[in-house]
């Protein structure tokens, strides 16, 4: 997934509602087999430096709906969309402020939180779990492979991964690193195609398989053992 030429620089301030650019340039990459576009520079820095220059005090005027808007509106995605049963233990991998857990909880499910930035949910679980689930998360990474692989092998058998990322539009290369979703301030580093969705799954393991709802929303699933539901949804595998 990774080697690719360059595919262009910008800002580091770039996005966001209260951006100033800074003057310091970020490169990012993209592998010409797949398409993954990446900030390689970002994935030789340690969470200490993510802490102090990314998420800290001043992330949330680079990502407004972070606080309140995003976990309130996944988990209604949860509770309404797909009736995900309130006895499902799910594990919210990347949980930030624990918002969308609390909020769960308050209706009465079964939700465990972990996020290795923020010290009271830093506690990796040792349980397996039929849902995982991360939203806006995973194009946050700087190990891709280290994260999925660490994901993928706390699912239960048959269970389910299921993210959130903008998959790139059809004119990447004439938008460049403009596209809105290209943002380093904001820790969007790893930026994905399906292809290179599909590439990773593989290479964790050939049994693996992702499905895509839309260009937003996404899930993993062991194709020897696939999902008949997802709450409400139905599955009909050929």
């Amino acid at each position: 997934m990774l080697g690719g030429g360059i595919f262009g620089v910008c800002d580091f301030n770039q996005g966001g509602v209260e951006a100033v650019l800074c003057g310091i340039p970020v490169y990012y990459h993209r592998c010409e087999s797949c398409g993954f576009i990446f900030a390689q520079d970002f994935y030789k820095l340690d969470s200490v430096w993510f802490s102090k220059h990314i998420y800290n005090s001043d992330y949330v005027h680079f990502d407004t709906d972070f606080v309140e808007v995003r976990p309130r509106a996944n988990a209604m995605l949860i509770a309404q969309t797909f009736s995900i049963p309130k006895e499902m233990r799910i594990l919210d991998w990347g949980c930030g402020n624990g918002k969308m857990c609390a909020t769960l909880r308050n209706l009465g499910y079964a939700i465990t939180g972990y996020d290795a930035f923020v010290p009271e949910f830093s506690q990796k679980s040792e349980e397996k779990f039929p849902l995982i689930v991360a939203f806006e998360v995973v194009e946050h990474l700087s190990d891709v492979y280290g994260a999925f692989t660490e994901i993928l092998g706390m699912l239960q058998e048959g269970g389910i991964f299921l993210f959130s990322t903008l998959l790139q539009p059809q004119n990447i290369r004439e938008l460049g690193v403009k596209w809105w979703y290209i943002m380093p301030r904001n820790g969007h580093i790893s930026i994905f195609t399906q292809e290179a969705l599909r590439k990773l799954c593989k290479r964790i393991d050939r049994d693996f398989n992702v499905f895509s709802f839309n260009e937003g929303l996404h899930f993993i699933y062991n194709a020897k053992n696939p999902p008949k539901s997802l709450g409400n949804v139905k599955f009909s595998w050929n």
